[in-house]
């Protein structure tokens, strides 16, 4: 099994994602805004690529085998969200 994105990578991510949230960006059910993110392994090469907002068959994370989906907030911790995205691709494999 290859290498899994590290925690200093999507915490990083997450961050920059941060910005990006704007106040009309409110799911269905929840009164805060968020925005989804995706982020797509291939357990055989490590690969990895993210996509923002719907997780549909298109973008980043499309043509990888294994997935993880969190909602950032503007207040979420990035490396706990890191971890739970981490805990996930690694189950899916």
């Amino acid at each position: 099994m290859a290498k899994l994105p590290t925690i200093k990578e999507l915490s990083a991510l997450i961050r920059s994602i941060k910005p990006c949230i704007e106040d009309s960006y409110i799911q269905e059910g929840d009164s805060l805004p968020s925005i989804d993110l995706t982020i797509g392994w291939d357990s055989d090469s490590g690969s990895w690529d993210y996509q923002t907002g719907s997780n549909e068959y298109t973008g980043g994370a499309y043509g990888y085998p294994i997935w993880a989906v969190c909602s950032v907030y503007r207040r979420s911790n990035s490396r706990s969200l890191a971890r739970d995205l981490i805990a996930d691709l690694d189950g899916g494999n």
